[in-house]
């Protein structure tokens, strides 16, 4: 334990004063006094401070008037006012020398008078005019522990001259040992003694007990008079050198005496002692450190540049999306360090990449002092060289405003246009002939930089936040606008709030996923978790504020908590009052702006964040001050972005929208809807501006309206609202919108009220259930619980079906009857498409309180009577051209086809095929709307009764009555099978891309909030991703209507044989392989789109069309007894059941957290058993009739799981190794549910489903591995053992081919065999010969799994054949060679080699195991180590693959390898002593002698080698004489 200083000694003595913030120590440099001259030169020769607002220690008085900041007991360090100096001053590079004295660095001229406090500060010498040295202190921040102060020593200068060294030493020698330059060391603050050389280790002492790597070499200067840490990049000051210092002295001493010849002996002694991969490794590791300090550096690019000069950025080597391994996150981190010396333009623009020397040569003259560059009073362009991210940081700090607001400017042009080519990779990701220039730029590693721990952004901006320069402020709130991602991820929840119906807002924070464990398979896709723990964001401060320790929070608490989550780091440093402050001081609109825009991003960061805004004292009532200030007729968009803010919270928790609604806020916020009713034309004078600002004031207050009526409160402000609203509910004369420009204006205001009509319906009651509302008074008014009339519901139908004569409107009647692509007016056809779809949601929202989607089956359920506007809103879909119906489906009513031939559906598929983002979404989510309502319609008049009104049996007649009695889905399938085959292709081909946004277990590698991720293109925040999750929802949706119709389960569309369409295999695949597709693609927030999918897929019906599959499949492998496979009706039954219930379970569950924002989100239907009572059968009931307000409309990433890994249908194999009981739900059904997995598998691989063939051979092999690894259950059924067996000869055949290909690879040309690879998979694997990469590809510890299952293997197997070809895998050839390693010595050292299977009844081909020959070591020796143990005797005896293999191997080394002598002669040594000692060996070694060849030649060579391996030792001879004469006799 190293002794603590009389610093740290008092600090830990009782009564000592706790300092409240720890200050990184500066290195203190002490000096003799002076005199009184020289004190008033020193004073006048001081440089000014390089760190502006450094934070003086606690101890030490303020009294005296200082510049210093004073120090402060708020959490975070306020800076001070840079207007009360020190101002810039010219600087020159030797200003601060006095001739024929050393250089001196100090602080502030200004007398502070240190005394009153100097015995707590620590044992320091005052020393007048004599400061600390704060021009290096971000060199020494990279450290954790500060260095020590080092004390000067006088007349203590020792030189070494490299002259003496290279007399005597060769050059390669000498540029080994001081890496090809001179050294210099400057051992005090005496003056020069220019002539006097002597060694270092003659006059230092040395100190054992510190010890410094070897590898990190002193960097010399011959002139400088400092030497350099090389691997920390750390000057030390003047003093006492470090211990490399004196042991690289040594080194050159002993250099010094020796000569050429002794220095080559001891090259060679060394050579020979050590091992040569290690001395390859010395050799690369000194070439890349003296080749870093030459004058042509070559960075890491690859490219060479020239000392002086910026090198253009070069492509390098790309990270793989989806790559898991270290070399990755190698060239990744590569990647981003390179970053550091990028140089940029005030523009944002790359510039170049700094040398490594000019980093070298000038890190203290560009980083600290790049504040010399003064636009004001420096002539020619100091621009023109650039800034590096660093040095912009440094600029933030300068003394003079002008040059802070460069600073943040030049930051916010960097992240600006970083966040653009992040946007354009998605928008222009599969354009050809991109500018190539812009290839070359890595702006995802430019984002992770700057958002990273290294420059500390967070923290500069915080403390620039606090300047009392407007413009500089102004800027900060720019920056920090920027940095937060605000208009990507506004950009992203406008089109979700348009798209999405019923959709809840995804949390921002960035997240990681758990790693996998040995308990559940190692399987992959764990719960989400916050990149830091949300008890982070507001750290609890103790009651007294004397008694919060040193350790509790610090700053650099503050900076690691950034580093890890920008936002979360800013609301810990106390951003949320500040920004109250300024709102407070009436600031400028554009200000305004960027502060409530920088509140909506951090509270849409998490609930946590959402919670500490509105904890903070005032700061929600000054946001609500701005909705009401201006004025009742003026606008401004701070007001709009607020009430975005009074949205985004009220999201978040009920009880906080009923908060915001009992306190008045909402009638603040709509304070718009209590004016006057106005007309159209009044709105369209206002003006062009006026219009958009009036219309996004109005959409997002009708948004913060629609989340109040979706909790249940503000419904009775209906009435209030009405008179303005109905404004927008009816068709306006569209030509005047189109002449004033403003339809999309107009569009937007009425799309969101007719979202709003649709919540509103969502809040009826039960049209039939009169009786419960009878109890309405008792009920629903102690609940707190409003309810929409029906009476109100009439008039608002009658509005929207006015909206469905889509002749009448212009823009839709082109798209329907223009077959061409025409995308002239793409963007009003997009609005209008909306604004249809908001329509239509809304008329599925009133039926669906007629007869909900849930209730019974027709055949038992019957309506008493519907409304009249029922039977209006079907013919209005079938006679306004949305459907086109074929001729078979009216005949004999060709009279009445005027309908028929077009359709929107077509248009809308064009729409979709077209490319565009925004017309897509728009598409899609009209496409979805009319699916839905069209089925709501169907669902309703087929579920009245025959004694229905008159107008129902009146609207029955004609044929568009008699359609719309046979049911509208039944005669649209030509439509919706077209539209069907559009989104088949579109959603196949998006989930390969998708299901690799997830990079290193993380959500994106920069700690961003939604967009900030840094993920190409956005990723999960693209709206290419919710594109595509759109489509998956509406391809489940047409899979659905379609299960209910078997005859059109497949279509036959282009190039699909007929045949196939009546083929069971066709009909499961056709259904399946879309369904899992939709699986990869759903994100958080789309549980009920997965449980979906898995009733569609764990249907009876799906699991005998995979039954019939798997007999096909089992025919044509010759597999035996597969007629004993056959599954009774109840078991289908029942492995449906278990699947659904295991797979909802494994991945839909919504893991449980101790948090008061703990909602109820997780909304999984788990099949259980039903626990209602009778006696509550009212509430049952009541709930029926009324909706339940939700909980909570926000949906986190963290607690859950999705979006779901490539191999989640696996689990259901690995179910069955759940040690710790994770999944206790299932339990008791483990092995029913591994039943059920095995064969719902097989019929997956029997099908050819793509995302099933799409994941890794290596985790399915896995997967049967971890079914075995706690018991042996599975195999005691005959029809699992029998599929398992399948599963292992499938994957053995899928196995041989990637074998065959990489040794196609390696014996032709590549290009011949890339054409034979199918899937991305294959083409990784046949990259190396370690195709099984277990430890690589599914964990890291893989050994222990490996040990875990032979040790299972040991004690319950007995031999079985199954689970030994299982264990026996692991010894392929293709295997990794720790992993062979490890299952080898577990099976040696457990003596069940014998039990392993005959090499013939293994898994793949017998190839696969002996080719080609070992030619690990370490492997060897362990065969040969079982050879010589009698491990291996009962293996000979039984034929089993474990002396097939050794022999084989052992073999082909000591035979056919032109291997080590030496190991060689080991090995053959050890072989015959034990062939000598147990005879029963003869057999064994006689196979081993003759193994492969029969020729009489090659047996006499074979011996020759045997004996040349005896090494001339008699005993051994003659015991090979012995075994020769055994064979030939």
């Amino acid at each position: 334990m190293l002794p603590m200083d009389d610093g740290t000694k008092r600090k830990h003595q009782p009564g000592a004063h706790p300092t409240r913030r720890k200050v990184v120590e500066e290195p203190f440099d002490p000096a003799p006094p002076l005199s009184g001259a020289a004190t008033a030169a020193a004073s006048a020769a001081a440089p000014p401070p390089h760190l502006v607002g450094a934070i003086v220690e606690k101890g030490f008085s303020a009294a005296a008037p200082s510049s210093s900041p004073r120090p402060t007991v708020l959490p975070f360090p306020v800076a001070r006012h840079r207007s009360h100096g020190p101002h810039w001053n010219p600087v020159t590079k030797d200003a601060y020398k006095e001739k024929g004295e050393v250089e001196d660095y100090g602080m502030d001229v200004d007398e502070v008078d240190y005394q009153p406090m100097a015995t707590v500060a620590g044992p320091i010498r005052r020393k007048e005019k004599k400061g600390m040295d704060f021009s290096r202190w971000r060199e020494f921040m990279a450290d954790d522990v500060p260095p020590k102060r080092r004390q000067a020593k006088k007349n203590s200068t020792q030189r070494i001259d490299p002259g003496i060294v290279a007399e005597k030493v060769d050059v390669s020698v000498g540029e080994r040992a001081l890496g090809g330059d001179g050294m210099e060391l400057d051992g005090g603050n005496a003056k020069d003694e220019l002539g006097v050389t002597t060694l270092v280790s003659d006059v230092l002492p040395r100190k054992p007990e510190k010890r410094v790597d070897a590898g990190d070499l002193l960097m010399l200067e011959g002139e400088a008079g400092v030497a350099e840490m090389r691997g920390e990049g750390m000057q030390l000051d003047d003093g006492e050198p470090s211990v490399a210092a004196e042991i690289n002295a040594e080194n050159i001493a002993r250099l010094a005496e020796m000569s050429t010849e002794e220095i080559a002996e001891a090259q060679a002694d060394i050579l020979n002692r050590l091992d040569p991969t290690l001395v390859e490794i010395l050799k690369r590791r000194g070439k890349e450190k003296s080749g870093g300090r030459k004058d042509g550096v070559k960075d890491k690019g690859g490219e060479i540049s020239e000392p002086g000069k910026t090198a253009r950025a070069t492509p390098g080597a790309r990270l793989v999306v989806g790559e898991h391994n270290g070399y990755s996150w190698k060239a990744w981190s590569e990647r981003v360090e390179r970053i550091r010396l990028c140089r940029f333009t005030l523009n944002g623009d790359i510039l170049g990449f700094q040398s490594c020397q000019e980093q070298q040569d000038g890190k203290n003259r560009n980083a600290e002092r790049v504040a010399e560059r003064d636009f004001l009073r420096t002539e020619g362009d100091p621009a023109a060289v650039g800034y590096t991210i660093n040095e912009a940081l440094a600029l933030t700090r300068s003394t003079v405003p002008g040059q802070r607001v460069l600073g943040l400017q030049l930051l916010a042009s960097v992240l600006n246009r970083a966040v653009h080519n992040l946007h354009e990779m998605d928008l222009a990701d599969n354009l050809e002939g991109a500018n190539g220039a812009d290839k070359l730029d890595d702006w995802q590693a430019v984002w992770a930089y700057a958002l990273g721990p290294q420059p500390e952004l967070v923290l500069s901006l915080r403390m620039a936040l606090d300047d009392n320069h407007a413009s500089v402020v102004l800027t900060c709130a720019k920056v920090i606008n920027v940095m937060l991602t605000y208009d990507m991820n506004e950009a992203y929840f406008e089109f979700s709030e348009k798209v999405v119906h019923q959709g809840k807002d995804i949390c921002t924070a960035p997240v990681f996923r758990s790693k996998p464990d040995l308990d559940g398979g190692f399987l992959e896709g764990g719960f989400w978790k916050y990149n830091t723990k949300p008890s982070n964001i507001l750290p609890h401060y103790g009651e007294n504020a004397e008694e919060e320790g040193d350790e509790e929070h610090t700053i650099q608490d503050d900076v690691v908590v950034s580093g890890q989550d920008v936002a979360a780091g800013l609301i810990r440093m106390g951003i949320l009052p500040r920004i109250c402050s300024l709102l407070e001081m009436d600031p400028p609109p554009i200000l305004e702006d960027y502060l409530v825009s920088t509140l909506v991003a951090l509270a849409r960061h998490s609930p946590q964040s959402a919670d500490a805004i509105l904890n903070c004292t005032n700061l929600v009532q000054s946001v609500v001050k701005l909705l009401v200030k201006q004025g009742s007729m003026e606008i401004h968009s701070s007001q709009i972005r607020g009430v975005t803010l009074l949205k985004v919270l009220s999201k978040y928790n009920r009880q906080t929208c009923s908060n915001l609604v009992n306190r008045g806020v909402f009638q603040q916020a709509m304070w718009q809807w209590y004016r006057k009713a106005y007309t159209l034309e009044d709105w369209i004078r206002s003006g062009k501006e006026q219009c958009k600002l009036s219309s996004a004031m109005m959409v997002e207050q009708l948004r913060f309206w629609r989340t109040c009526i979706s909790y249940g409160f503000c419904i009775g402000h209906f009435t209030d609202f009405f008179p303005v609203l109905c404004l927008w509910l009816s068709p306006p004369l569209f030509q005047n919108l189109s002449k004033s420009n403003v339809l999309s204006e107009f569009s937007s205001i009425s799309r969101e009220s007719y979202l709003v009509l649709g919540a509103l319906a969502q809040r009826l009651p039960l049209l039939h259930s009169m009786e419960q509302l009878g109890k309405q008074d008792m009920g629903v008014s102690g609940s707190y619980i409003e309810m929409w009339s029906w009476s109100h519901v009439v008039p608002m139908v009658d509005l929207a079906l006015s909206w469905l004569h889509l002749n009448d409107i212009p823009y839709l009647c082109s798209l329907i009857n223009e077959q061409s692509e025409n995308t002239a007016h793409i963007l009003e056809e997009s609005c209008l498409v909306l604004l249809i779809s908001s329509v239509l949601g809304m008329l599925n929202s009133i039926l669906e309180r007629i007869s909900p989607d849930g209730t019974p089956d027709v055949k038992s359920y019957c309506l008493p009577w519907i409304p009249d506007f029922v039977p209006k809103i079907g013919l209005g879909i079938i006679t306004n051209n949305f459907f086109s119906f074929s001729r078979d489906d009216v005949v004999g009513h060709e009279d009445q086809l005027s309908f028929c031939g077009v359709s929107l559906v077509q248009g809308l598929c064009r729409m979709r095929s077209q490319g565009n983002v925004d017309a897509s979404l728009s598409s899609i989510c009209c496409l979805q709307r009319l699916v839905q309502l069209s089925f709501s319609v169907d669902r309703v008049i087929q579920r009245v009764s025959t004694k229905c009104s008159e107008p129902v049996k009146e609207s029955k007649t004609g044929i568009a009555g008699k359609i719309l009695g046979q049911g509208i889905s039944s005669l649209w399938h030509h439509d919706l099978l077209n539209s069907l085959n559009v989104m088949l292709p579109l959603s196949s081909s998006q989930w390969p891309v998708l299901k690799n946004i997830e990079t290193f277990g993380r959500g994106g590698l920069a700690p961003g909030v939604g967009f900030g991720w840094g993920t190409c293109g956005g990723g999960f925040w693209s709206l290419k991703c919710l594109l595509a999750q759109l489509d998956s929802q509406l391809v489940l949706e047409l899979i659905k209507i379609f299960s209910a119709v078997p005859e059109v389960l497949v279509t036959p569309s282009k190039g699909v044989n007929s045949d196939n369409v009546t083929n069971p295999v066709a009909k499961a695949s056709g259904r399946i392989s879309p369904v899992l597709g939709v699986s990869l693609i759903a994100g958080p927030g789309q549980i009920t789109t997965l449980e979906t999918a898995f009733d569609i897929l764990f249907h009876p019906s799906i699991l005998k069309c995979l039954k019939s599959s798997m007999q096909s499949m089992a025919s044509q492998m010759e597999l035996p007894k597969t007629s004993e496979w056959e599954i009774t009706e109840d078991e289908y039954q029942h492995f449906s059941s278990v699947l659904n219930s295991h797979f909802r379970s494994r991945w839909l569950v919504i893991k449980k957290k101790s948090d008061k924002y703990a909602r109820d989100n997780s909304g999984i239907n788990m099949p259980k058993l039903s626990e209602t009572l009778d006696t509550i059968q009212e509430e049952v009931e009541f709930t029926e009739t009324v909706n339940p307000p939700c909980g909570t409309l926000v949906v986190e990433w963290a607690h859950q799981r999705l979006p779901l890994p490539v191999h989640w249908i696996l689990s259901s194999i690995c179910c069955i190794d759940d040690a710790k009981g994770t999944l206790s739900v299932l339990a008791n059904h483990a092995v029913d549910v591994s039943r059920a997995g095995l064969i719902f598998l097989f019929g997956l691989e029997a099908i050819s489903s793509a995302p099933c063939l799409d994941a890794p051979l290596v985790w399915k092999i896995h997967a049967l591995s971890a079914s075995l690894r706690t018991n042996m259950d599975l195999l005691q059924e005959d029809r699992s053992r029998d599929i398992f067996n399948a599963l292992q000869e499938l994957y053995g055949q899928h196995l041989d081919m990637l074998c065959h290909k990489y040794y196609r690879s390696h014996s032709v040309k590549n290009d011949e065999v890339v054409g034979s690879v199918t899937t991305v998979e294959e083409a990784k694997a046949i990259s190396s010969l370690e195709i099984l990469g277990f430890k690589e590809k599914i964990h890291g510890s893989y050994t222990t799994f490996v040990e875990s299952v032979i040790d299972q293997f040991a004690a319950v197997s007995y031999g079985d054949v199954i689970f030994g070809r299982q264990v026996a895998i692991y010894l392929h050839r293709s295997v990794e060679t720790v992993v062979r390693l490890a299952a080898w010595n577990a099976l040696s050292n457990a003596y069940v080699l014998e039990l392993l299977p005959p090499l013939d009844k293994c898994i793949g081909d017998i190839k696969g195991y002996l080719e080609p020959f070992e030619d690990n070591e370490a492997i060897l020796e362990a065969y040969a180590k079982s050879w010589t143990s009698g491990v291996l005797d009962k293996a000979s005896q039984r034929d089993s693959m474990s002396f097939t293999l050794v022999r084989h191997h052992l073999s082909g080394f000591v035979f056919e390898r032109n291997a080590s002598i030496k190991v060689r002669n080991k090995m053959v040594k050890s072989l015959i002593r034990c062939y000598a000692q147990k005879q029963h060996h003869e057999a064994m070694l006689q196979g081993f002698v003759l193994h492969g060849t029969q020729s009489s030649d090659e047996v006499s060579r074979r011996f020759e080698i045997l004996k040349d391996a005896c090494e001339m030792n008699s005993s051994l001879l003659a015991e090979v004489h012995r075994l020769k004469t055994s064979i030939d006799g």
